[in-house]
């Protein structure tokens, strides 16, 4: 259950926030990403694409497993790699529209916390307001974050809307066999359709290049290489032993 409240500097001034992701903060097989981390998720993640079943738009996501909750990026207790997920550091904060903003303005935000979050402490951890009331260096590194998923998830739905009216995004499903020979599916996911790209004309491939989404479509395409990575992971955690039939990753069909 989430209890997000706003953020309020008398109610939460010696308020604790552990300072790295745990468990219940990071269970997602499954990460929504925006573009502007592609080059650093490039170097561990594998990056696709997922379908709001409601809206019909896509947005870029990594794979961290191949089951609901499954992280295999979190190793006892902390994060294996260099680089994590913005969706993931920002935890366990949210934006909620402001209260009583006044009729006719644009929507306002606050930063708000889930008070029922295992990240809350009240000896340990990074404080949220010095003790004048102030922001503290951790919380202002949290609102930066915050405000760069806002204006990156913009970024990214044109990005992916621009893909789609292009018909540059397909379906993929992918499958694995793991070391004790049971298997998993991935379904749901997109990529960079390959043909359709060879074929698009010189116009719309500078337009592209123009907009900066042509490195970001060719971003997602090189970090498929790390699936095989992810696989590793799962057979590490299964028996220690690696030697497994790879991931066959596939077009799915029509998108």
């Amino acid at each position: 259950m989430v209890n997000l409240v706003a953020l309020d500097s008398q109610t939460h001034r010696y308020l604790r926030v552990a300072p790295r992701p745990t468990r219940e903060c990071a269970e997602f097989n499954v990460v929504s990403v925006i573009p502007q981390e592609f080059p650093r998720l490039l170097a561990h993640y594998p990056i696709f694409f997922t379908k709001s079943a409601d809206s019909g738009r896509f947005e870029p996501a990594a794979v961290l497993g191949f089951e609901r909750k499954e992280n295999l990026f979190l190793v006892n207790g902390r994060w294996d790699v260099a680089y994590v997920p913005l969706q993931i550091q920002r935890q366990p904060f949210s934006l909620i529209p402001r209260r009583n903003a006044p009729a006719g303005s644009q929507a306002a935000l606050d930063v708000a916390i889930d008070l029922d979050s295992s990240n809350i402490q009240t000896q340990e951890g990074e404080r949220l307001f010095l003790d004048d009331g102030g922001p503290s260096k951790f919380l202002q590194d949290i609102t930066s974050i915050l405000s760069a998923l806002v204006s990156g998830s913009r970024e990214a739905y044109a990005f992916t809307g621009r893909l789609a009216e292009l018909d540059l995004i397909e379906p993929v499903r992918i499958d694995v066999e793991f070391v004790d020979r049971s298997e998993a599916k991935l379904e749901g996911l997109y990529w960079i359709a390959a043909a359709p790209l060879k074929a698009l004309p010189a116009a719309q491939l500078t337009e592209l290049r123009d907009r900066g989404f042509l490195e970001w479509l060719y971003f997602q395409m090189a970090s498929v290489s790390h699936v095989s990575g992810v696989v590793a992971r799962k057979n590490q955690l299964l028996s220690g032993v690696t030697a497994a039939r790879g991931p066959e990753v596939r077009n799915a069909g029509p998108a």
